[in-house]
């Protein structure tokens, strides 16, 4: 009953927060065009890949370490720590390389973007998660949003430009993330060390989910730095609009996985007769999920492009309707990885995001050289596909040693038991 109560609370928070995006979505789109958004788009990717090790996957990390009840003290401290050195190193990488590639008010622009380095570092999100607490990170999320819009309201409608975007993204990011550190270091001692030998072990001991948690972001972002490089900025602001629908969409799954994560990952931990039990139930979840969101996206595809960014933005739809077909597959990525997590099977995690980071590529380059920014559309049904079929392969590699079926996770029948359990009172009592 925790968990449905945690699903809803945070899915509602969470839509809210999307809803205000909604809101600010189109003005901003409408202003800046394809050209200027897509500018936006590309600044912010460009600023992800200098911070590559900053934010280095640490919301799975950190769960998994407070789920073994190690002191919520030294796990933050660690993770903050290495965060720092991290941001030092990449904020001179920032300052140099850029300069010598990016005109002079780019290269403004970009340094100012960089502040959201600090937030990546506050932002604590797995200590909430692992507490079983989601309706805070969507309280911070929907506060940052809530602040977002108010300033694009007053600020952005007076003086547009990405420029002012980039302000107020600044400032949403902060926002954000100092809801969730500033409860927790008022009643906590965080202890920082800059000391490189503790952070190597920290790198050490964090790596496998921080390489498989930054080739995630590799699979999505190598696509929007392929057409900026290859065709041109509104090509990126074609494909980003597309993909910010894809993203609020895919808000539901994304609730659905965190408010499993918890006790999923104690409940399959766990070694008693209680474990391992409504896979199947929460599987095929995952899968109806997906399946009314295809369906939604697929048949007003062309509504919402409309309704939400104009008629500049129209040749967007194609590309909202294949990314449909990624919010079909998708959910099953999520849950297949949720499981390899579970059984602390870090180098399979780390096999199946470099994969899908692999196929990601390969297709981006094919694509878009062939098909251009429609191609780029393809690209993540594909990659879905492909991850999917590495995915299963792992797990039933993961099955052979922990004495369990692939076939009883599928299994329909086994669900629908699982679903009877829970509507006569009879749930698992960690559910």
């Amino acid at each position: 009953m925790r968990l449905i109560i945690n699903f809803f609370s945070k899915l509602g928070v969470d839509l809210v927060a999307r809803l205000i995006g909604f809101i600010t979505l189109p003005i901003i789109t409408r202003v800046l065009g394809p050209e200027g958004y897509g500018q936006f788009t590309y600044l912010f990717v460009v600023l992800s890949y200098f911070g590559f090790f900053i934010d280095f996957g640490y919301l799975n990390y950190g769960t998994n370490k407070l789920c073994e009840k190690t002191e919520p003290s030294i796990v933050i401290g660690k993770i903050i720590s290495l965060q720092l050195l991290t941001l030092f190193v990449s904020f001179a990488a920032l300052i140099v390389v850029s300069y010598f590639f990016l005109d002079f008010y780019k290269y403004i622009m970009i340094l100012v973007f960089s502040i959201t380095y600090v937030s990546q570092v506050l932002s604590i999100r797995y200590y909430y998660l692992a507490g079983n607490r989601l309706y805070f990170n969507s309280f911070s999320e929907l506060c940052g949003q809530i602040i977002y819009a108010i300033l694009v309201f007053i600020v952005f409608v007076n003086y547009p430009g990405v420029f002012t975007l980039i302000i107020l993204s600044v400032i949403q990011s902060l926002t954000t993330s100092l809801i969730l550190f500033v409860p927790f270091i008022n009643k906590h001692e965080i202890k920082i060390s800059l000391n490189l030998k503790e952070n190597f072990n920290t790198l050490k001991e964090a790596y496998k989910l921080g390489l498989s948690y930054k080739a995630e972001g590799i699979t999505a972002s190598f696509i929007i730095l392929s057409l900026g490089f290859f065709l041109d900025e509104e090509s990126v602001g074609l494909y980003n609009a597309s993909y910010k629908i894809y993203l609020i969409l895919l808000t539901v799954v994304q609730g659905l996985s965190y408010t499993l994560m918890p006790a999923l990952l104690k409940n399959v931990k766990s070694s008693g007769e209680e474990s391992f039990k409504y896979i199947s139930l929460i599987f095929y979840t995952y899968i109806a999920i997906g399946i009314v969101l295809f369906l939604f996206t697929f048949y007003f595809s062309n509504d919402i492009i409309s309704l939400i960014f104009g008629e500049k933005f129209m040749k967007s739809v194609l590309i909202l309707k294949s990314f449909s077909f990624t919010i079909l597959l998708w959910p099953v990525i999520m849950f297949s990885g949720l499981i390899l997590l579970a059984f602390n099977k870090f180098n399979f995690i780390l096999i199946s995001t470099l994969a899908s980071a692999f196929f990601s590529i390969i297709f981006s380059l094919l694509m878009i050289y062939f098909l251009k920014v429609n191609g780029a559309g393809y690209v993540l049904p594909l990659v879905a596909l492909c991850s999917i079929a590495v995915n299963f392969y792992l797990l039933q590699l993961t099955s052979k040693s922990q004495n369990f079926r692939v076939l009883d996770i599928l299994s329909f029948t086994k669900a629908v038991a699982d679903l009877k359990k829970l509507t006569t009172g009879k749930a698992y009592s960690n559910i």
